[in-house]
C-alpha cells in the first residue's frame, strides 16, 4: 500500500520569543490565588517578595539540570522517595540555582520533611510552601500562570499608554522639560536628564530630590558604561534607576528616576526606558535644528564679510533674529590661519568675527 504525502503548504509565521516573561508575581502573591487556599508556608517567609515567572514540575531526580531562575517548582517528592537524603541539599541547590519557591505535596511519597530542610531555608529566605491534597498540579500550573499572563498584559498596555503619552507630548512642541513633567507626575518621583558631561539638561521633582540626584549620579555614576560604575544598560536599586538615551549609535546621557523612600519597581523600569527613547528623539531632534541654525548663522557672517548683506539695518534685524544682541561695544577680529599661502581664502570665510 503506498501513502501520498500531504502538501503541507506555506511555512506557518513563528514568533521569536525568549520564552521568559519580563513580569511576573511575587511568592506571596501566588499564594494568594484561590487554588492555593488551604496551601501553608513552613519556611522562608523572608522570602516572600521573590519573583514568580514560570512554573516547573519535578518529576526526575536531576531536576537541577531542568531549573530556571524565577520558577515556582512543584512536585509530591515522588523522584525523592528512594533517597531522602538528597532533600537535606535540595534547598541550598535550587536557592543557588535562583528559584522562587519550592511548593510541596505530602503524604503519597513524602510523610515529612527534614529538620534541616525546613533550617536551611529560613537561613536562606527560600520559601517552601506546603500544598494541600485535594489540589491538582493542572489546577494550579493554569491559575498561577493565567495571573502572570494577565500582570504581563497590564504592564504592557500601561508602558504602552505612557509612550503614546509621551510621543504625543513631542508632537505637539514639547522638549525634554516636558517629558521629565510627565515621567515624574506618572511614577511619582523626581526626574533628571543628564547629558554625557552629567549637566542637568531637564529635571521635575521635589528640589532637594532634584539635588540629591546629581550629588548621587556625579559620585556613583559619573562615567556609566565608560567605567563608572561599570553598567552599560539600564539598572538601579530600590531607590533609583538609570536608563541610558541612546540614538544612532550615539551616546547622549542619561535619565534618571529617584525615589529616597525606595518605592521604585521593576515595572518602572519600562515606562523609564519609553521615555529615555522619548528622550533621546528630542534630544536629535535639537541637535539637527541647532545644525541648521549654525549653517545660517555662518551663512550670514559670510555674506556681512563679503558685503553681500546688505544695508546695516537689514543687518541688525538678521543678528535680531539670531539673537544676537548688537547694543553693545564691539570688536571684530580678521585672523589669517597659520601655514596658508597668502591670499588664499578658507571655505570657511576670510575671517572670523568675535563678539
Amino acid at each position: 500500500m503506498s501513502y501520498t504525502t500531504a502538501d503541507p503548504g506555506p511555512p506557518a509565521l513563528r514568533l521569536a520569543s525568549t520564552g521568559t516573561l519580563t513580569y511576573g508575581l511575587s511568592v506571596g502573591e501566588v499564594l494568594g490565588v484561590s487554588t492555593l487556599n488551604g496551601a501553608r508556608l513552613i519556611a522562608g517567609r523572608a522570602g516572600l517578595e521573590r519573583v514568580v515567572q514560570r512554573l516547573n514540575v519535578m518529576e526526575v531526580p536531576d531536576i537541577l539540570s531542568w531549573v530556571k531562575p524565577n520558577e515556582l517548582l512543584l512536585t509530591t517528592g515522588y523522584p525523592l522517595r528512594n533517597t531522602p537524603q538528597s532533600l537535606d541539599n535540595l534547598v541550598s541547590d535550587l536557592d543557588e540555582r535562583g528559584l522562587a519557591a519550592l511548593a510541596i505535596k505530602l503524604g503519597r511519597y513524602l510523610d515529612s520533611l527534614p529538620a534541616e530542610m525546613i533550617a536551611q531555608a529560613d537561613r536562606r529566605g527560600f520559601p517552601l510552601i506546603l500544598l494541600p491534597n485535594d489540589v491538582g498540579f493542572d489546577d494550579i500550573l493554569n491559575q498561577v500562570l493565567t495571573d502572570i499572563l494577565n500582570r504581563q498584559a497590564a504592564v504592557l498596555a500601561r508602558t504602552e499608554e505612557v509612550h503614546r503619552a509621551l510621543v504625543q507630548i513631542v508632537l505637539c512642541g514639547g522638549g525634554l522639560q516636558e517629558v521629565v513633567d510627565e515621567v515624574a507626575t506618572l511614577l511619582d518621583v523626581a526626574v533628571v536628564v543628564l547629558d554625557g558631561e552629567q549637566r542637568v539638561l531637564a529635571g521635575a521633582g521635589p528640589d532637594e530630590h532634584v539635588q540629591a540626584m546629581r550629588a548621587f549620579d556625579a559620585g556613583r555614576h559619573a562615567a556609566c558604561g565608560r567605567g563608572g560604575c561599570g553598567i552599560i544598560g539600564a539598572h538601579g536599586t530600590g531607590d533609583h534607576l538609570v536608563v541610558p538615551v541612546m540614538a544612532g549609535g550615539f551616546d547622549h546621557g542619561r535619565i534618571v528616576a529617584f525615589s529616597p523612600g525606595g518605592t521604585l519597581r521593576g515595572t518602572d523600569l519600562g515606562i523609564l526606558e519609553r521615555a529615555a527613547t522619548v528622550a533621546a528623539l528630542v534630544v536629535t531632534k535639537q541637535q539637527a535644528v541647532a545644525a541648521v541654525e549654525s549653517k545660517y548663522r555662518a551663512d550670514f557672517l559670510r555674506d556681512i564679510l563679503a558685503g553681500r548683506a546688505g544695508g546695516d539695518d537689514r543687518i541688525v534685524a538678521h543678528c535680531g533674529g539670531f539673537g544676537w544682541d548688537l547694543d553693545r561695544p564691539m570688536m571684530v577680529v580678521v585672523a589669517e590661519l597659520d601655514g596658508r599661502p597668502r591670499g588664499a581664502v578658507s571655505p570657511e570665510g576670510e575671517g572670523k568675527v568675535v563678539r
